[in-house]
């Protein structure tokens, strides 16, 4: 009896379920007998009036609107729209033209998803429970408010849930193998054709190179550092990006390209523009600079050079930023701090000890310097670490940042730049000049100190405090 009952209590929804499909293939059935009555003729069009015509598209703006919301409710209820055949055919040209332009044949076919905004939203929030706590979201917004990049009080895992919901027009996963396409009218424009292209590659990357392999998987930063990550991720989103390039080189027409300006212009980007500056470079980084990559890997030695990259990938910024360092097999030093808590004492913890890279030191120096200086005083980078302790009961920060250079003159370069750096920020030239060491006073201690290969930067709350850290380093 329990039984029978859990039965018609279970199949009551799916009823309804089906009751909503069937609505809906009848729905698209009316918009497509719409399509066709208007193509019986020129001589039927003639006899339209424009209110007609009005009436006409009125009509189809509501049948849109109810698909979109049937949509919704299946979406609700785990069950996936089903690809429409038009979408399927265009789906598997734009597989042939990408395996074409990319030189890889698929090795198995892959599995393709439509999904709502809505439903990558619920799908993000997944992945953020499952990969990150909204405690080690905090923990990176304390670590970019160290280097002065963000206000220590934003809610990060808000805006970043809301940032990538807003911004991803789709995904390759290659955990599932499944590539997803953002569309919530369930119909596939020029826009998520150039997407389909672009995520297909990754797919190709996928069953030749292994992308878990390479780093792009949950956890990975418990065995890869972020420079090796950051790096990973550029060669993956570069070659992607050319390849989606020379796609739309190739195959859009005048007219899709005016659709897709089209679409692009209606694109929302509130939350994008209101992020902080720090958040749009990071999020940019591994399509602009890794397209610049892998162009010059192309370029050089075509398709064989990007694909010899997956095999002997990069490893830093450094390497994405300047593929002759990459080519000529430049690899950054591994820097070691000493741990601090037992010189900071009680109330401070450790937030976060990384990699900072070549691309963040420049980036952080251009906050207060021209960035054309930023980019030479960084270049030279050999390799670095940096630790961040916070307390909490003041919310004061310590940020320690050794750096070595390729050579004494990179060092030196180095300390010009970070020199005027540090002047802008506190306002005033330096409170101590010691030998090789200089230290700035304000709401806040910072001492600068170097040697003919390396520097390192320390800030606390006090003299005191930072001349204790100093010490030990």
């Amino acid at each position: 009896m329990t039984n029978q009952l859990t039965n018609r209590q279970t199949n009551k929804p799916r009823r309804t379920l089906q009751i909503i499909l069937a609505i809906l293939s009848l729905l698209l059935a009316c918009c497509l007998c719409t399509s066709l009555s208007g193509n019986v003729g020129t001589a039927g069009w003639a006899l339209w009036t424009a209110s007609e015509l009005q009436r006409e598209r009125e009509r189809t703006s509501a049948q849109e609107a109810q698909i979109q919301q049937l949509r919704r409710l299946l979406a609700e209820h785990g069950i996936e729209m089903p690809l429409a055949p038009a979408d399927e055919e265009l789906m598997n040209t734009v597989e042939s033209q990408v395996e074409a332009l990319r030189g890889l044949r698929p090795l198995r076919p892959v599995e393709r998803v439509l999904m709502t905004q809505a439903q990558l939203r619920a799908r993000i929030l997944e992945d953020f429970e499952e990969e990150s706590s909204p405690e080690e979201i905090r923990d990176y917004t304390l670590t970019l408010a160290a280097f002065d990049l963000v206000d220590p009080d934003i809610d990060l895992y808000d805006l970043l849930v809301r940032l990538y919901t807003e911004q991803i027009a789709g995904f390759y996963d290659p955990e599932t193998e499944q590539i997803y396409v953002i569309a919530d009218t369930g119909l596939m424009g020029q826009l998520e054709r150039l997407t389909y292209a672009h995520e297909f590659t990754h797919a190709l990357q996928d069953q030749h190179f292994d992308l878990e392999a390479l780093g792009l998987r949950d956890n990975a930063d418990e065995v890869y550092d972020d420079e090796y990550l950051n790096a990973i991720q550029a060669l993956v989103e570069g070659d992607a990006s050319l390849t989606q390039q020379r796609f739309m080189d190739a195959h859009y027409s005048a007219s899709d390209m005016a659709t897709l300006m089209r679409e692009s212009l209606e694109i929302d980007t509130t939350v994008l523009d209101s992020a902080p500056e720090v958040l749009r470079e990071g999020l940019m980084f591994p399509y602009n600079y890794g397209e610049t990559f892998v162009r010059a890997l192309y370029r050089d030695d075509g398709l064989a050079a990007v694909d010899a990259a997956f095999v002997n990938p990069p490893v830093s910024t450094e390497h994405i930023l300047h593929p002759e360092r990459y080519r000529s097999g430049d690899m950054p030093q591994f820097i070691s701090l000493p741990p601090l808590t037992d010189t900071l004492g009680a109330g401070w913890r450790l937030v976060y000890e990384e990699v900072w890279g070549e691309f963040s030191t420049r980036y952080y120096l251009a906050q207060r310097i021209p960035k054309d200086d930023a980019e030479t005083a960084a270049e030279g980078w050999g390799g670095d670490r940096y630790a961040v302790h916070y307390r909490e009961s003041d919310g004061a920060f310590v940020l320690v940042w050794r750096i070595v250079w390729d050579t004494p003159a990179d060092a030196e370069e180095f300390v010009d730049a970070y020199v005027t750096f540090a002047e802008k920020r506190f306002g005033h030239a330096a409170d101590v000049s010691e030998g090789a060491r200089l230290c700035w006073a304000g709401d806040d201690y910072l001492c600068l100190a170097w040697d003919p290969v390396g520097t390192t930067i320390v800030l606390g709350p006090d003299e005191t405090t930072v001349a204790a850290l100093l010490s030990l380093l």
